[in-house]
């Protein structure tokens, strides 16, 4: 028999998660906009991540205007300038609206709130809310802004769940109040497509009568979302349109251009093409739903049945395509005339599941079949928490895949997907029974997308363990280890998986004085029967500090057997050192950094799991910083990240090259590579990713061999013997600098430099301190102001103050100074010098 609940659970107290709830929660407060509403416009606009967008890290190949934040507000001239107007209504800028999740919530809850009173709507009613997103959206044609307003509606009436975002079901709202034509099952009388039956037809102006020779069928993300897209396609201005656009959530399909007419999506390949936009975007594989692929799939097999395109992937394409130098080979060989390369776009990217997608197309009769299972032992062994883990030949339904799962005896549990949907996981919400003989059957009414009966069952037992000692195994910081970064992510390992009722109260940061230390991000994972716990401090620890991990005596294994002995690891941090040179990149924009696949030196590694991305997770200084994410396969693996800038460090060996790098404790190694006579490659190993928290990674510009100037161009992670085979590394401030005349150590131990300087404070953002720093070359008075974005002076950190020659740092505390939340700048004045540097306020 079996008994399965179908919960939404984590195993993960992320701190992190629960502050973006509170955003949502202080935003539905302060402005009377329902929560659900606000957390529904971040699903529609962007699935609850936080963009932080640019031209280059979220390009759309049909030009849309971008989105800003998780709140999707806009500054442009189709959808309108709610960025600004957000801004003005809630009085922060937009440059910390842009870059900071808590300020763009706010900011939008802000404008909603303004929306609400102008419509003088009743709050209460949750319908009359239908009409202030619609305003909310920008969106210009009557008949789209029900689209736009109806996925709002939806998500809030059936829910959602996911690490970003938690919509609770609202299943009273009456979908019926939208016109049927924005849903599927749509009113019979609204024109239909004429080429595709299943789609709805709304054309846009932008295409060219006939002129297509159908060779073609290529896939293209939107970067945005679903309703402000088919606006965008239909603005005359847009010069874009594809054939048809298709919604996520349900497959929902709209035909913009005939099939017989030529639309504008792809360049030189639009005079043979069809074209179809997806909507999500390309970075974010919660767009790319199963509802999604079917829909897009069908309307697929329509164009190669109809027009005779092969089922390949030589003719039907993404448009990325043209980074496939086998499909340029091939077409150089059979479309001599057209020019693969004609545009640049990477769209639809990394996630989508190409095998899965063409099985659909092609309506491929190959059944699936079990390849393996967990757990396999039968004696004593496993857990009591185990999940059960099938893994198949092929992407599963897996409405029918979890029916056909049972566990004897009963158990609660839920179920998850992993592989790409080719894997099932069951996941007890409650604790095996100990010592106890389970029975697992999987029956053969499971099928694929394609409805295809899967080749077999499988039926297996497993035993639980009945007792099991708790140790705490290996810690980092380990025992009394020396010269920890200042922002240290804290690791402790268990033998056994913990019961992660009993972490809270039992783990704990104290500094020097025995006083709590707040920390932030804690987080309970679990790996081969093993249980880790992580977190950080909320702010940046004192440097040359001692601390102090304390594990409490009362946490629990999953057995319930307890610690016994309370432990205590004590640490110091490193001295503090500041750095200042020539900034080469300070990591706030993609640039020209490239995703580590376009690299052929990039081996043995996931592509879907190896990115390169620009975010605002962890920062050395500024407001975002690189981060360099990778799964190695196998051994041997290499991630390498180019820079097509390839910036030049010169070649004095008095100076050094070198990154703030936020460490993983992978212990793979980090490599600098450099070009010498523009194209010479030269490797130099900076470190061993040994560490977590920032560090400042350098190397002397000597180590680079070979002769004249050296350009600077990839950053490397490379697999090493005893290395984890995933993990992400952050990195910030690309420096070039002489150390004799920017570091200063101990506080105390001053070097005198041969120029003004006045340096980012750090951290930045911050609360509740940072430090400002500044270099002096002769003793001078100093006078260091604190201004609001007014121009205000807001706190005198030294008025007229005589500093001796040397660097010094001052320390902003909020304890002393009570300023709000926002955008600041700080001035170094002296009788010959004179600089100002942007910090911000986060609390």
């Amino acid at each position: 028999m079996k008994k399965v609940l179908f919960l939404v659970i984590t195993m993960f107290l992320q701190i992190s998660a629960q502050q973006s709830e509170l955003f949502f929660e202080e935003a539905s407060v302060q402005y009377q906009v329902p929560t659900r509403i606000l957390k529904a416009i971040a699903f529609s606009e962007t699935r609850g991540v936080h963009i932080v967008n640019d031209a280059e890290t979220h390009q759309s190949c049909i030009g849309i205007p971008h989105v800003y934040g998780i709140m999707g507000l806009r500054d442009d001239n189709w959808f309108g300038r709610s960025l600004v107007q957000a801004s003005e209504l809630s009085g922060f800028s937009v440059d910390l609206i842009k870059s900071d999740e808590r300020t763009n919530i706010l900011a939008a809850a802000a404008l909603l709130n303004y929306l609400a009173n102008e419509t003088e709507i009743d709050r209460n009613n949750i319908y009359e809310w239908k009409e202030v997103t619609e305003k909310y959206s920008g969106i210009r044609q009557e008949n789209i802004k029900p689209l736009y307003s109806y996925e709002i509606f939806r998500v809030m009436k059936e829910g959602y769940t996911s690490e970003n975002l938690t919509v609770p079901a609202y299943t009273s709202i009456d979908l019926s109040i939208f016109p049927d034509y924005v849903k599927p099952g749509k009113d019979p009388v609204y024109i239909e497509s004429e080429d595709y039956g299943p789609a709805i037809w709304d054309p846009s102006p932008n295409f060219t009568n006939g002129s297509i020779s159908h060779q073609f069928s290529v896939v293209h993300t939107t970067q945005g979302g679903f309703a402000g897209s088919l606006s965008w396609l239909k603005n005359p201005d847009a010069d874009a349109a594809t054939h048809y656009i298709i919604r996520s959530s349900d497959g929902y399909i709209v035909q913009l251009v005939r099939e017989m007419n030529r639309a504008w999506h792809a360049v030189c390949w639009n005079g043979y093409s069809l074209g179809v936009e997806h909507e999500g975007f390309v970075d974010n594989p919660a767009w790319y739903t199963d509802e999604m692929y079917t829909a897009s799939a069908n309307l697929f097999n329509h164009f190669s049945v109809r027009y005779n395109i092969p089922f390949n992937l030589n003719r039907i394409i993404g448009h990325n395509q043209w980074q496939n130098s086998a499909w340029r080979t091939w077409m150089q060989t059979n479309y001599p005339n057209i020019d693969p390369t004609c545009n640049s776009h990477t769209d639809p990217g990394i996630y989508w599941d190409w095998s899965f997608y063409l099985q659909l197309v092609s309506k491929d009769t190959t059944s699936p079949y079990i390849l393996s299972y967990i757990p396999a032992a039968s004696t004593d062994s496993v857990w009591a928490n185990q999940t059960v883990k099938i893994s198949f030949s092929q992407r599963m339904k897996k409405s029918v895949a979890q029916a056909a799962f049972s566990i004897t005896p009963s158990v609660t549990g839920v179920f998850t997907w992993e592989n790409s949907g080719r894997t099932m996981v069951f996941k007890p919400t409650s604790l095996y029974q100990l010592g106890q003989v389970y029975q697992v059957r999987f029956d053969t009414s499971a099928v694929n997308y394609n409805n295809r009966k899967i080749l077999g069952g499988l039926e297996f037992s497993f035993v639980t363990r009945s007792t099991a000692p708790l140790n705490v195994v290996e810690t980092y910081p380990a025992l009394n280890q020396q010269g920890i970064s200042n922002t240290v992510k804290i690791s402790l390992h268990f033998d056994t998986p913990l019961l992660t009722s009993s972490i809270n109260q039992n783990v704990s940061l104290n500094d020097f004085n025995g006083q709590s230390v707040l920390i932030k991000n804690v987080t309970y994972t679990e790996l081969d029967g093993r249980g880790t716990i992580t977190f950080s401090p909320q702010v940046p620890l004192r440097y040359s500090a001692d601390y102090s991990i304390l594990v409490g005596s009362e946490i629990k294994n999953i057995l319930g057997t307890s610690l016994g002995t309370a432990q205590t690891i004590p640490f110091k941090t490193a001295d503090s050192i500041y750095v200042a040179g020539v900034l080469l990149d300070d990591f706030e924009l993609i640039k020209n950094w490239k995703d580590p696949n376009y690299s052929g030196s990039t081996i043995g590694t996931d592509p879907n799991a190896t990115t390169f991305t620009i975010v605002n997770e962890e920062k050395y200084s500024g407001a975002f910083s690189g981060k360099i994410s990778y799964l190695f396969t196998g051994i041997g693996g290499v991630c390498r990240t180019f820079n097509s800038d390839k910036p030049n460090i010169g070649s004095n060996s008095n100076e050094t090259f070198g990154l703030w790098v936020y460490g993983d404790l992978s212990n793979n190694y980090l490599e600098y590579w450099f070009y010498f006579n523009t194209s010479s490659n030269v490797i130099v190993k900076a470190d061993t990713l040994d560490w977590t928290g920032w560090k400042w990674v350098e190397i002397p510009i000597s180590a680079i061999t070979g002769t004249g100037d050296k350009l600077f161009h990839s950053i490397v992670i490379k697999q090493s013997p005893n290395g984890l085979r995933s993990g992400a590394v952050y990195v910030d401030n690309a420096i070039k600098r002489n150390p004799a005349l920017t570091d200063v150590k101990n506080e105390g131990e001053n070097v005198i430099p041969d120029e003004y300087t006045l340096y980012q404070n750090y951290p930045n953002p911050f609360n509740p301190e940072t430090n400002i720093s500044f270099s002096l070359p002769e003793n001078s008075s100093v006078e260091l102001s604190v201004f609001d974005i007014l121009g205000n002076k807001v706190a005198s950190l030294a008025e007229n103050q005589i500093f001796e020659q040397g660097t010094h740092s001052i320390r902003l505390s909020l304890s002393e100074f009570p300023l709000s939340s926002g955008v600041y700048f700080y001035r170094l004045k002296t009788d010959k010098f004179t600089s100002h540097k942007k910090m911000t306020i986060l609390k």
